[in-house]
């Protein structure tokens, strides 16, 4: 069985050199590097698996979530005197190989993603993300952590997909867009922001998006020709008389603020991220003054909707709007090619990337 994982020094050291690589979070350097171990061990007979499904993973992506993930893993086993690793991904498409007793819902050959469902239990099953291990060619999951997805769904796309569109999906729904109204979708080259981009194309509302540095707009111009205007926010494009009544943002420690003075009276302002999620990036963070961004917000009757996750039926609902609209691929990586570029791409390390990236298990 493989998986992608930390590795401690001394693992590190015996990997193959193609299949291994020091990642750099801010001034770490962090070992990575794709392993091999034994299968778990699954008996459908058993009742301690009777709700439990085999899973045999196709492909898995990393998301932002996981540098986090990653940093504190690697924390964790630095110090460590023998040979060990921790799995790290998020997002996977995987085939069911066994199932349990109990399981109904699922049968084998069904080919499922994770369901990333919160705050709230589903399908007898607990809230939140399935597995931060999902790298695992192989593994176990809670039939109430997964679901079947479409046929037409390619397995690059499939295992790109789940956390991002139940976020996106959700977001949207509690957003309450109405008919003409002014909606800015911040980071626009983000992969969070092409979710909201692919889920907003029916919307009969005004599509605006915002970018950091103003590069490959072009090609999201060209991918969603329904975005009337995209702005540059390092150079303040934003025009003083366009107010926006929806703001779909995943980075609210960057734009919140500077975007106060440009919402609508009733606008709402959601978010499901922050950028500084690294140690370091948190202890050089910019004080902001609360009270007068509050007083500002309160102002204008404005709802700031923090989002995690989404439901089952979020997820159920933004993957149906993927099977007529493709999800961006921006590359999809198999064992042929270094660790290093499936990395280096995933975050963008040379700020060309324009899409998710996947890697296909062969």
């Amino acid at each position: 069985m493989r998986a992608l994982a930390v590795l401690s020094p001394s693992l590190y050291e015996k990997t193959d050199a193609r299949k291994r690589h020091l990642f750099s979070i801010d001034s770490h350097q962090i070992p990575l590097g794709f392993v091999t171990a034994s299968m778990p061990e699954f008996d459908e007979n058993a009742d301690n698996f009777a709700n439990y499904v085999f899973v045999r993973k196709i492909s898995f992506s990393l998301n932002y979530r996981d540098l986090g993930i990653i940093e504190n893993a690697w924390r964790k086993i630095k110090e460590a005197d023998r040979e060990t690793y921790y799995p790290i991904g998020s997002d996977f498409c995987g085939i069911v190989e066994k199932v349990g007793k109990n399981v109904t819902t699922l049968s084998k050959g069904d080919k499922v993603i994770g369901n990333n469902f919160y705050p709230f239990l589903e399908n007898n099953s607990m809230p939140g993300i399935p597995s931060n291990h999902s790298s695992r060619e192989f593994e176990i999951y809670h039939s109430g952590k997964l679901m079947k997805i479409p046929d037409g769904i390619p397995a690059e796309q499939a295992g790109s997909m789940s956390i991002g569109v139940q976020t996106a999906m959700s977001m949207i729904r509690k957003a309450n867009i109405k008919e003409g109204e002014n909606v800015l979708v911040t980071s626009i080259t983000s992969n969070t922001s092409f979710f909201f981009l692919s889920l907003l194309r029916e919307k009969k509302c005004n599509v605006y998006g915002l970018s950091y540095s103003g590069k490959n707009t072009d090609a999201v111009k060209n991918h969603f020709p329904f975005v009337k205007e995209i702005f540059n926010f390092k150079e303040n494009q934003l025009s003083d008389n366009l107010y926006f009544d929806v703001v779909l943002d995943a980075f609210s420690d960057t734009y919140l603020v500077p975007l106060t003075s440009h919402l609508n009276v009733n606008a709402r302002y959601l978010t499901c991220g922050v950028y500084n999620q690294s140690s370091e990036k948190i202890k050089a963070v910019e004080k902001i003054n609360l009270t007068l961004l509050i007083a500002d917000l309160m102002t204008r009757n404005v709802q700031l909707i923090g989002n995690c996750l989404g439901s089952g039926e979020d997820l159920k609902n933004g993957v149906n709007g993927f099977t007529d609209n493709t999800l961006v691929i921006d590359q999809t990586f198999t064992k042929e090619e270094s660790i290093q570029d499936f990395l280096d791409k995933t975050y963008n390390v040379e700020g060309d990337k324009f899409g998710k990236v996947a890697f296909m298990y062969t």
